[in-house]
């Protein structure tokens, strides 16, 4: 805010920034000016699981449903999440994943066409977890802070939260899912269909983000480092270094887990992580036309 609110209809409007609707729309622009990329809905209705009879799953609404097709053989659909910073908490600070390499593996959900080998007929489809790779620093926790203790006079300045980033992942995971089923579902019928269409692409991958205003650390720290005893580490054993976007880890709750194919390869291969997590990307709100622009830039 320029100044302190005043009057009445300031208030609204300091009342409507908190909630975040302005910050929702310029999003919308910055994505519509990225080269590239196209917005194809925004508040698209979702739910997930899909009705079961008297039963229906969580519904929600997804921010911006954005695509890229300017190669038509490798389809781009970023789901996005706005999602301004809690006043009270403006810093997210991730903590790295113990056992993260270099590059780090990012896997998404990619839904593949195949038409059938005689150039007629039904064709396949399937979706399948892609494993793919960033350079992005990946992450599997976080927590939200404040971002001027000393300023704050408040007497409980070590206060932290995770309620905007936990918020945030589920929304993006929900639509992610509900958004794949949906198009799964619509494919099965209409490569069944007596026409015999061709596929309408060969393969699209979905991208599930969250956009911010908050700021992004990563905390770097040995866990060698931290006293068993009292569980805390050395104030000047750990430190904080800006990001402008992270990959972030989400262990999805039970109903918005996906269920391998191959069930014996999980139990043999040990790599439930794959269908029990989501990787999402968590970037500042300044930083997003320059994601779109490196998001799959050579291929997918």
């Amino acid at each position: 805010m320029a100044h302190f609110a005043s009057t009445q209809d300031e208030w609204t409007i300091h009342a409507l920034n908190i909630h975040g609707v302005f910050f929702e729309r310029r999003c919308v622009d910055a994505v519509i000016d990225t080269k590239g990329w196209k917005v194809l809905s925004t508040n698209y209705p979702v739910e997930y699981p899909p009705p079961n009879g008297p039963w229906r799953g969580k519904e929600s609404s997804l921010d911006i449903w954005a695509r890229r097709d300017t190669d038509p053989n490798a389809i781009v659909d970023i789901l996005i999440e706005c999602k301004k910073a809690n006043p009270d908490f403006v810093n997210w600070v991730f903590f790295p994943k113990a056992e993260c390499q270099q590059p780090t593996p990012f896997i998404y959900a990619k839904a593949i066409n195949t038409p059938n080998p005689a150039g007629v007929g039904a064709w396949t489809s399937q979706v399948v977890m892609q494993r793919g790779t960033t350079d992005l620093s990946i992450s599997n926790d976080a927590r939200e802070v404040r971002g001027d203790y000393g300023k704050n006079h408040s007497g409980n300045k070590t206060k932290t939260s995770n309620a905007a980033i936990q918020e945030a992942a589920y929304q993006v995971a929900l639509a992610n899912r509900a958004i794949v089923h949906e198009e799964t579902s619509l494919r099965e019928k209409a490569r069944s269909s007596p026409d015999h269409p061709a596929p309408p692409w060969p393969s699209k991958a979905y991208v599930p983000i969250i956009v911010t205003t908050a700021k992004l650390f990563r905390v770097d720290f040995a866990s060698s480092s931290t006293n068993l005893g009292s569980g805390e580490i050395g104030l000047n054993e750990a430190t904080l270094t800006p990001v402008q976007s992270i990959l972030y880890e989400y262990a999805l709750p039970k109903h918005l887990q996906f269920s391998p194919a191959q069930p014996l390869e999980i139990l043999t291969s040990r790599n439930s992580d794959t269908f029990s997590r989501m990787h999402i990307l968590v970037v500042h709100s300044e930083s997003l036309a320059s994601l779109l622009c490196d998001l799959f830039a050579s291929s997918t």
